[in-house]
C-alpha cells in the first residue's frame, strides 16, 4: 500500500494537470478563428497540427514504456523535475 501512495497524484500534480486540461479545452473555444484566420487553408492546418500531435503521442507512448505508473504525465514531470512547486511550474 506504501508503494501506491509514493506513486499516487498529488495536490500539486492535480492542480497542474487540471490547468492542462483547461488549456487544452481552447481547441473548442478557438476553432472557428482558427478557420477564419486561415480561411482555405483550414483543413491543412488541421492536418499539420494532427502531424504535431501524433510526434507528441509517439513521445508519450515511449515515456510509459519507460516509466510505467498510473500516475500518467505526473510521473514524468516528476521524474524529470523532481516533486514540489517545480512539477506545477513546469506543467503551466
Amino acid at each position: 500500500m506504501e508503494a501506491y501512495k509514493a506513486n499516487s497524484l498529488k495536490l500539486t500534480g492535480a492542480i497542474a494537470m487540471g490547468t492542462g486540461v483547461m488549456i487544452g479545452a481552447g481547441i473548442f473555444a478557438l476553432t472557428g478563428q482558427v478557420a477564419e484566420l486561415a480561411g482555405e487553408l483550414f483543413p491543412i492546418a488541421f492536418l499539420v497540427a494532427a502531424i504535431v500531435v501524433a510526434f507528441s503521442a509517439y513521445s508519450y507512448i515511449k515515456m510509459s514504456n519507460a516509466y510505467p505508473s498510473s500516475g500518467g504525465i505526473v510521473m514524468y514531470l516528476e521524474k524529470a523535475y523532481g516533486s514540489g512547486m517545480t512539477t506545477v511550474f513546469c506543467a503551466l
